[in-house]
């Protein structure tokens, strides 16, 4: 499948920072990398926290997370978002302002 320069491909983040690790994701990106080609997406591991841990193992579909991600149907959930994506509830860059301010107070802003 190749895609235009106006289709890009689509970004799969697996979360594979502690909570989420603990839970699984090394697996589930495992099976990603394994059944889905790298012409349907770009999958990477991430340590880099989204901030639903106790809905993890969480998944970043083009910046749209994904929670309580299981082997089962980590691989159709996945297509799924990319065919037709979902409202970006709790997309990266949608987090509530207080949430914002803790994030700024960690890193010393």
């Amino acid at each position: 499948m190749e895609l235009s320069a106006s289709h890009k491909k689509p970004f799969v983040k697996v979360c594979v920072h502690r909570d989420c690790c603990e839970k699984g994701s090394d697996r589930l990106y495992a099976k990603l990398s394994h059944e889905v080609s790298s012409d349907e997406a770009d999958i990477q591991k991430t340590e880099d926290c989204f901030r639903f841990c106790k809905k993890g193992p969480n998944i970043a579909v083009d910046g749209n997370v994904l929670h309580h991600m299981n082997e089962r149907n980590v691989v159709s959930r996945v297509r799924s978002e990319i065919r037709r994506p979902s409202f970006k509830k709790d997309g990266i860059g949608t987090r509530p302002i207080d949430e914002l301010d803790d994030v700024l107070d960690n890193i010393g802003v």
